[in-house]
């Protein structure tokens, strides 16, 4: 199977223009809005080297969705909904996966029209229920991310010096169960066992990222999470090159934020959902 990268996560919010102007505040620069022809969504992007956080949300009542789930997420809340997984050869990941019993969905063509901003397309396939804990499509996009994204300048250079993803938290029942479901579906490496007297936490490691899948076994945020809106993306975790620098623009920019001391590791920093479209959201 082709390698496998997280290519961009999906923050689903009800007003785009609202969510823009949230993420500006962090630091961060956004691409235009950007139309997906015969959909029922826009968005615009917060852009990196190698993958990107997609704020998406609905711009035609009229159109059929695209995704359903999406507008039952809206009306519950805001804030991490799903995430592709990136390839450089769809077809070959897809007959690979179909070929070990993966139900895997058919192939579809996607397009984003930005006006001002280049065009570009690319193409996707739907993983169902193969991987619990979220939903997951796969992609390939037709152009490299400096052909699609040029608006703003300089568009994966962003003020608060944050340059990328670092992993992606899912909040599940029984973390071994699904992390070997993962394992055995994507045919990753083993899950690593990093858990805590406060979780069972198994890391899969990708090309350019980590997906966590964490079960908490004492009360918490996680736990509630888990009983008022079931398994589903928990925590987005980003990586900086300059921790000064990001905590000066978040102060900047009038954002609270807490500090946190790791035993052996460098501070990290967390950010309320109030600042961040419903995300939790840690920086490290």
């Amino acid at each position: 199977m082709a390698n496998l990268y997280i290519d961009h996560i999906l923050i689903a919010v009800r007003k785009l223009s609202i969510a823009s102007a949230t993420w500006e505040a962090l630091g961060f620069k956004v691409t235009p809005e950007g139309k997906h022809p015969g959909r029922d969504t826009h968005n615009r992007l917060i852009v990196f080297r190698h993958e990107y956080l997609e704020l998406i949300a609905i711009n035609d009542d009229s159109t059929p969705p695209f995704r359903p789930s999406m507008r039952s997420f809206l009306e519950s809340r805001e804030g991490l909904f799903m995430f592709a997984l990136g390839t450089d050869d769809i077809g070959g990941t897809i007959a690979d996966l179909r070929s070990r019993g993966v139900k895997v969905g058919e192939l579809l063509a996607g397009a984003r029209d930005a006006g001002e901003s280049p065009g570009y397309t690319w193409k996707s396939a739907n993983l169902y229920a193969n991987l619990p804990g979220t939903e997951c499509f796969l992609i390939e996009h037709d152009q490299i991310i400096e052909e699609r994204y040029t608006l703003p300048q300089d568009p994966t250079v962003h003020g608060n010096a944050i340059s990328g993803i670092k992993g992606l938290t899912l909040a599940v029942n029984d973390a071994d169960r699904v992390a070997y479901q993962w394992k055995s579906v994507l045919g990753l490496d083993e899950p690593v066992d990093i858990s805590t007297e406060n979780e069972v936490r198994r890391c899969l490691r990708f090309g350019n990222a980590n997906i966590y899948i964490v079960s908490p076994t004492s009360p918490g945020s996680m736990l509630e999470f888990l009983e008022t809106y079931g398994e589903g993306p928990f925590e987005l975790s980003l990586q900086t090159t300059d921790l000064a620098t990001t905590l000066a623009e978040l102060r900047r920019g009038g954002v609270d934020y807490k500090t946190v001391l790791n035993p052996g590791k460098p501070p990290s920093i967390s950010i309320s959902p109030v600042h961040t479209s419903g995300v939790i959201l840690r920086i490290t």
